[in-house]
């Protein structure tokens, strides 16, 4: 049986015990799956696996276009679906298949973990501490063990779904990323570039 039904007559006596950790981050939010389209993946995400949509929209400059779905209880999967043959995600997709892309931990200071990972001998990429509401730095693969891991600190609660942007919406290409917010195209903010 084991010691989840039989207690301390599960294993022998004399072990050392498994040492209590302090916590590193706030939470695991969201998984960056890759698809070549985010409408035929919907209906696992949403039908079958009871997701509720809660954000998304294109990143031109990055030439993707995502959608999140909220799962019990606070994690996120996002779906990331290449806009154009120059997206960097239509090469990984070429390269990788539909599936795995990244995984986004909170932490409560990212300069913090940075220094730490570095600290630790982790290779960190792509750091980005310019948006107050997004700030974020990157684990490259090789030295992640395989896993990309974009690590960020927000004020902002990304767990409650948008009011208005649906899934629909968004696979209409009728909404925009832009400074770590979405925006509907017809009240794109001034000063908005693609």
């Amino acid at each position: 049986m084991g010691w989840r039904t039989m207690g301390d007559a599960g294993y022998p006596a004399g072990l050392d015990s498994n040492p209590a950790v302090s916590p590193r981050i706030q939470r695991w939010d969201h998984i960056g799956i890759a698809v070549r389209s985010i409408e035929a993946a919907v209906p696992l995400f949403r039908e079958v696996f009871g997701g509720q949509f809660v954000m998304g929209g294109d990143d031109v400059p990055l030439d993707i276009r995502t959608a999140m779905f909220k799962l019990p209880d606070t994690v996120k999967v996002e779906l990331m679906e290449p806009l154009n043959e120059q997206s960097y995600l239509r090469r990984f997709i070429d390269k990788h298949g539909e599936g795995f892309h990244h995984v986004t931990i909170f932490v409560d200071d990212v300069e913090t973990a940075i220094v730490d990972l570095e600290a630790a001998g982790y290779e960190v990429v792509d750091t980005d501490l310019s948006e107050p509401h997004w700030r974020e730095t990157y684990v490259r693969p090789k030295s992640g063990h395989g896993c990309l891991f974009q690590i960020v600190d927000s004020e902002i609660d990304w767990l409650e779904p948008h009011p208005h942007c649906t899934v629909e919406d968004v696979i209409a290409g009728k909404w925009r990323w832009w400074r770590s917010q979405i925006w509907h195209v017809d009240q794109l903010p001034d000063g908005y570039v693609e």
